[in-house]
């Protein structure tokens, strides 16, 4: 699931701002004061995650109106589906027909609606034929929120209990164990096949019923039935008197999060982390919750990642929410060079303030801005006369063993590189390779560099025609500010890595 447009109006110092493409990252830079959080702010609050104030509104007089346009995997579709959202039909054709007529605005697997909250807090969700549709609320995404603060209590609890493969979602379902889409009415009728299951093949759910089921047969049925005896006999006969059972699993179940030193041999909380590694460990989580199948669809938002944070552990978050922007939508905002290396230009959005002080997106944004703005510099490639740019950490290591067999010389009296830069990147078509093929451009190298890529067991021509293509379409958006990438330029590995092509 993904936002594609995003229109915010009358929130903050937001007058009218429009995003017309959204991609699998977000990233919001620009300096202080501009309303990079206030963006964040508006999609949490379209979306529920955020708590109204009376001074949020741009002009008390009118609503604050956030449009927005979301689209959904066939993976979403099924989970909505297997977890009865929206309509309770058992078999997909109906349910979907039905999903669609209650979502009228949902069209080729994309929702258009408008989140519209009056001066009094009230939030009605309007796809254009109604005017509050509640259908929408239970299709929106889930967002994990990560603010300046750090606080890791409830981004746990989430997770914890949206962790579908984890007992503690499944022993608070009250489903039926045979249609999810139904809620459990104590039937037991499910003891059947639960009782003929080993202890250790129950599931969590089945465990809960069976708990329940001898509670209530043992203990609560019997006291029931002699109540209404006497109920019945003291001059009630018309009513019975019934008991229900309710799990309170989370006041009845915690999970403590416990750090352990291997150097040490000690354990301790996670609060003794200092707020840089409470930042690592928060992305770790997102990161292994998204690795599970069939989870609640969600969108990962935070507020300058980069806090706290040294900058050899700013690449490393970087490349987290690189990774995790391949399997789900990442949003946040940055100051930070090391941050955006990852992305491509057009998941860049400089979020700016318009003559009127009011908060502007400029979608169009250059390059070289955004890196002034960042504070970057070129000084990796300077004073060198060639520079090569690979992709993956493993062949920056390789490429020196190769070049010191047939160009010794390329070493100093202490072993290091002169002359040579060599240039690591997730993907030769992200903002780093951009920004250093500009400053390689500015320079006096020019033509010469080469990019280095693995061919995936992909043709290695189509590739090499396709970045070429792909940086001859840059070039026409930047004239004369990039060097000519050419075949001559680029180096497709026959294999998957420098490792195989030694062999």
């Amino acid at each position: 699931m993904k936002i594609l447009y995003i229109r915010i109006q009358n929130f903050k110092y937001i007058k009218d701002l429009t995003i017309n493409e959204v991609e699998e990252a977000m990233i919001l830079v620009g300096k202080n004061n501009t309303g990079k959080t206030s963006v964040l702010d508006a999609l949490r609050l379209a979306i529920g995650d955020y708590t109204l104030k009376e001074t949020d509104f741009y002009d008390k007089n009118k609503s604050i109106r956030i449009d927005l346009k979301i689209e959904y995997s066939e993976e979403d579709i099924k989970y909505y589906y297997t977890n009865g959202f929206v309509s309770k039909y058992k078999r997909f054709d109906p349910w979907y027909r039905d999903f669609c007529s209650k979502l009228p605005s949902f069209v080729e697997n994309t929702l258009t609606f408008s989140c519209v909250i009056d001066q009094h807090g009230v939030i009605r969700y309007s796809d254009g034929i109604k005017k509050n549709n509640q259908s929408i609320k239970s299709v929106l995404p889930h967002i994990y929120y990560i603010g300046h603060d750090r606080e890791l209590q409830q981004l746990e609890e989430n997770i914890f209990h949206l962790y579908d493969h984890q007992f503690l979602y499944e022993l608070e379902s009250e489903k039926c164990i045979f249609d999810k889409a139904k809620g459990c009415n104590r039937c037991f009728q499910c003891m059947g096949v639960i009782n003929k299951k080993m202890p250790s093949e129950l599931t969590a759910m089945e465990t809960r019923k069976l708990l329940e089921y001898k509670i209530y047969s043992n203990q609560l049925k019997g006291l029931s039935e002699q109540v209404t005896k006497y109920f019945h006999a003291n001059g009630s006969n018309s009513r019975d008197i019934q008991y229900k059972m309710e799990f309170d699993i989370k006041n009845a179940i915690k999970i403590t999060t416990n750090v352990y030193n291997q150097d040490r041999q000690t354990t301790a909380d996670i609060s003794v982390l200092s707020e840089g590694l409470k930042s690592i460990y928060a992305l770790s989580l997102l990161e292994a919750y998204i690795d599970v199948e069939n989870k609640l669809p969600c969108i990962i938002m935070i507020q300058d990642p980069e806090n706290y944070l040294h900058p050899q552990l700013q690449k490393v978050a970087g490349e987290i929410l690189f990774r995790l922007s391949k399997k789900n939508q990442v949003m946040f905002s940055t100051h930070a060079p090391a941050m955006i290396f990852n992305f491509s230009s057009r998941q860049i959005k400089q979020v700016v303030l318009d003559e009127e002080c009011n908060t502007n997106i400029n979608e169009n944004v250059d390059v070289d801005d955004v890196l002034d703005d960042l504070g970057y510099s070129a000084s990796d490639i300077m004073n060198v006369s060639f520079v090569f740019i690979v992709e993956g950490k493993q062949d920056r290591n390789r490429l020196p063993l190769l070049l010191s067999k047939y160009y010794s010389e390329i070493h100093d009296e202490t072993g290091k590189l002169q002359r040579i830069s060599i240039i690591p990147t997730n993907s030769c078509t992200n903002i780093k390779t951009y920004a250093n093929l500009k400053y390689i451009n500015k320079l006096y190298l020019k033509h010469d560099f080469l990019m280095i890529r693995d061919s995936d067991g992909k043709n290695p021509k189509h590739l090499v025609k396709q970045l070429c293509s792909y940086y001859k379409q840059r070039e026409k958006e930047d004239l004369g500010n990039l060097p000519k990438v050419t075949p001559r330029n680029v180096l497709i590995l026959k294999y998957y890595s420098f490792e195989n092509y030694f062999l």
